[in-house]
């Protein structure tokens, strides 16, 4: 048997022995890394035997002198435990990074992201790269102990490299591909990249936007009255009337859209008016039915007194019929 044939049987054996451990550690450091803010999603696995054979000879056989009979596989490989942290904006990974030193020592760092970033001509998928291992004396993580020797390699992405990894991965390593088809998906990746950056883009201009109602709502701004109706500008009136509800994102922007489509020039002064002149009327279907409205239902019954030629189909049969009938006391 021959020195590399060793090697492999030697960690054969060690592997085999190890592998219900190893699994233990990838659910272990998985509940971990779940709990750190801003991660989405986990998941993990323990190096398949053939692959991390095949790393070794391909990235570490050929640094090791012919005669080297000390070195064992199982001591280069520090991505036997692969770990991948899934977030949604790209400034989050960073923020992760800081996160994860709360339980970690960081052993060595690949960061591809800024690998590519210094490159003018390539692309492909980002994502930081961290070799870790537990601190010592881990105070408040059961089990910690019994993994504190364990070596992981955590990949930190957000979700759309994630995607990208995946695409990338399917599409360049089945065959060899002409170069006209590399330069196509270099170019698709640079649309992912941008996609990446526009997300966060738009997060950030959703809290200015969102923090901005904040302030109109604690100055008294006064109403812009000739504004078209949008998602910010109805959560302004309807915070002004029910400042204790929560208005869900994806409820409201349905409702609005509803408005929208509706009276599709409808303004924020016509909202404010409508609630304004007629919410005293809806407070008193609320008693007469006694039933509590939600907020949703409320400003219905005030669009529909409002302008009942272009909301008659804001309320439900049952609820014109209540309408009706409260009009005729």
């Amino acid at each position: 048997m021959n020195g590399l044939d060793k090697k492999i049987s030697d960690f054969t054996i060690w592997y085999n022995e190890k592998l219900d451990f190893h699994n233990a550690s990838v659910k272990f450091f998985c509940e971990l890394i779940s709990t750190i803010p801003r991660v989405e999603q986990v998941n993990g696995r323990t190096k398949n035997l053939n692959e991390s054979i095949s790393k070794f000879k391909r990235k570490f056989l050929p640094q090791l002198k012919p005669d080297d009979d000390t070195t064992k596989i199982s001591d280069c490989l520090n991505d036997l435990i692969g770990i991948r942290a899934i977030c949604f904006y790209s400034e989050e990974v960073n923020q992760i990074r800081r996160s994860v030193k709360r339980y970690f020592t960081e052993i060595e760092i690949s960061d591809k992201s800024s690998q590519l970033e210094k490159t003018d001509d390539k692309f492909g998928y980002k994502s930081l790269h961290l070799q870790l291992m537990l601190k010592r004396r881990l105070k408040g993580v059961p089990s910690a102990q019994n993994f504190k020797d364990v070596k992981i390699e955590l990949q930190i992405r957000t979700a759309i490299q994630d995607a990208w990894s995946v695409l990338d991965h399917k599409i360049k390593y089945k065959k060899s591909i002409p170069q006209s088809l590399k330069r196509r998906i270099n170019r698709l990746s640079a649309l992912f990249e941008i996609a990446d950056d526009e997300f966060s883009n738009i997060k950030n201009e959703i809290f200015h936007a969102e923090k901005k109602i904040n302030e109109r709502l604690k100055k008294g701004d006064r109403i812009q009255t000739n504004k078209s109706l949008d998602v910010f500008r109805f959560l302004f009136i309807a915070l002004k009337y029910f400042p204790d509800y929560n208005f869900i994102e994806f409820k409201v922007d349905g409702f609005v859209q509803e408005i929208l489509q509706m009276k599709n020039n409808f303004t924020e002064g016509e909202l404010n008016d409508a609630i304004q002149n007629y919410l005293a009327f809806t407070n008193a279907i609320e008693d007469e039915i006694k039933q509590e409205l939600n907020p949703y239902t409320k400003i219905s019954y005030c669009l529909y007194r409002s302008d009942i030629d272009n909301f008659a189909k804001i309320l439900s049969s049952h609820q014109r019929k209540t309408f009706v009938a409260f009009e005729r006391l």
